[in-house]
């Protein structure tokens, strides 16, 4: 079994591993290590992708593996999204892979503590708790429906088929085309800024460099929007011009380090 996942600030990643622990065979693969190769090849006879979502969609990582990846059209194919979204987030996947002939087997979608600052305040430890007690739980599930390769594909409620069909594409598009691109070029470093330089480290789009012991956003390159920079700063320096970020509060799953975000950048 290969589990790709992709995580800025450790949910994925922490779903990734404990999904991991209930099946000896798994192996963990990052897919921003995978970025900078033109195609990829899996003959794993299960596979697994396990994401964030970014303007509730895929990620843009995810969606460009996809693209670029090849994988046995036998084998058993899930999906995990750490944050409840649309049946289309994997209707799209399903896209993706048609041109290989193949779809999904299953797909799941769950809670997993709220990490976008812009719009949302960080959990508390309480409704933290209460996430990670329900993750487990889901985990179980999903686990069992692997493990018997039985397929799983819900599809959304007749009540949200207006919200799907119609105000989903529209606000995907939206933050894709003008409020992802306004953010892009919005970071910056407040004077808390100790030029430790972490923020470069975990940056998995490689697009932060220090300079002078302070963090330079490179225009040239494409934001992951992962928000790793903003919450894994020790000082809590980095925010986002015009976001109140300076008010909101930070979080990163404690059970995932600098180094297990950092790490996913290695080939």
């Amino acid at each position: 079994m290969e589990i790709f996942y992709f995580s800025g600030t450790g949910n994925s990643l922490h779903v990734a591993r404990e999904l991991q622990l209930r099946f000896s065979d798994a192996l963990l693969i990052p897919i921003a290590s995978l970025a900078r190769k033109e195609t990829f090849t899996s003959t794993a006879d299960v596979v697994g992708l396990v994401f964030p979502i970014h303007a509730l969609t895929l990620p843009w990582q995810v969606k460009r593996f996809l693209e670029k990846a090849t994988f046995r059209p036998t084998s058993y194919k899930f999906a995990i999204a750490t944050r409840i979204c649309f049946a289309t987030v994997f209707a799209n996947i399903d896209r993706l892979l048609a041109k290989q002939n193949t779809s999904l087997d299953a797909h799941f979608c769950f809670e997993m503590p709220e990490t976008y600052v812009p719009l949302f305040q960080t959990y508390s430890q309480e409704q933290f708790a209460h996430v990670e007690t329900q993750m487990l739980s889901h985990l179980d599930m999903i686990s069992s429906t692997v493990a018997n390769r039985s397929a799983y594909r819900p599809k959304d409620p007749y009540a949200w088929l207006f919200f799907s069909r119609i105000i989903y594409p529209l606000t995907t598009a939206w933050f894709q085309k003008v409020r992802f691109p306004n953010m892009e070029q919005s970071f910056y470093a407040d004077d808390n800024c100790n030029g430790c330089g972490i923020c470069e480290r975990i940056c998995l789009s490689s697009r932060i460099r220090m300079e002078s012991r302070r963090p330079v956003w490179q225009s040239d390159v494409h934001c992951s929007y992962c928000f790793a920079c903003l919450h894994y700063c020790p000082a809590q320096a980095i925010q986002i011009a015009g976001r109140n970020t300076v008010t909101k509060g930070r979080y990163h799953h404690p059970a995932i380090t600098i180094n297990d975000i950092a790490s996913q950048k290695r080939t």
